[in-house]
């Protein structure tokens, strides 16, 4: 976009008082309609540079904007499933001991955004396999999870980030819930927390 620019045009000439002073006249080049019909010239320049700053204003707030969503680790246990993640008092959740580990939690995000990325960050103690974090999308009234996007973790602090599958990114909250969910297969001792989860977006 090109600079937007004020050119004042109009500059005072003192009048000068006393007999060889000025005399007040209409015309001439220092006559009050040359100087009015100058300022009125600068008011009407004025008025269109406004104009130029307030349409440039309106098309800013015009373009998608970008959001990130902060989520504590939440996870329910769902009854019949692997043993439950342990949520700790900052909010973090944790897993440890020989046994296979399960939550979930819902995610409330605005309708007919774009998804852009999931991002899982925490700490794996010792050498961890088969930690896999998902977000996912559930029809309404029910039905399989679609998989949108899913990080894993391993030895020592992660913080891994994925694209959110371009296909599914639109959210559709009429149709569709949208869940995380957090899986551990533990062994050896091994302790992993989580210490939160991000949703990137772009909305309107």
């Amino acid at each position: 976009m090109a600079d937007i620019v004020f050119q004042p045009t109009f500059v005072h000439k003192e009048f000068v008082d006393g007999p060889d002073g000025d005399r007040v006249r209409a015309d001439e080049p220092n006559g009050f309609n040359a100087r009015f019909g100058a300022i009125e010239s600068d008011l009407r320049q004025l008025s269109t540079v406004v104009g130029q700053i307030d349409t440039a204003l309106d098309r800013r707030g015009t373009g998608p904007a970008g959001h990130v969503l902060t989520l504590a680790p939440l996870l329910l246990w769902a009854e019949g499933d692997p043993l439950a993640w342990r949520i700790t008092a900052s909010g973090a959740a944790t897993a440890s001991g020989d046994d296979v580990f399960y939550g979930l939690m819902e995610v409330a995000l605005p309708d007919n955004a774009l998804l852009t990325s999931f991002r899982a960050m925490g700490q794996v103690d010792n050498n961890g396999e088969g930690l896999g974090i998902s977000l996912s999308r559930v029809k309404i009234p029910g039905g399989t999870p679609e998989v949108l996007a899913s990080v894993g973790g391993d030895t020592g602090p992660f913080d891994r980030s994925t694209d959110v599958d371009p296909t599914m990114a639109v959210t559709q909250t009429a149709t569709y819930r949208y869940i995380i969910q957090a899986a551990f297969r533990s062994g050896g001792g091994t302790t992993v927390t989580l210490a939160a989860f991000q949703i990137a977006y772009t909305s309107s």
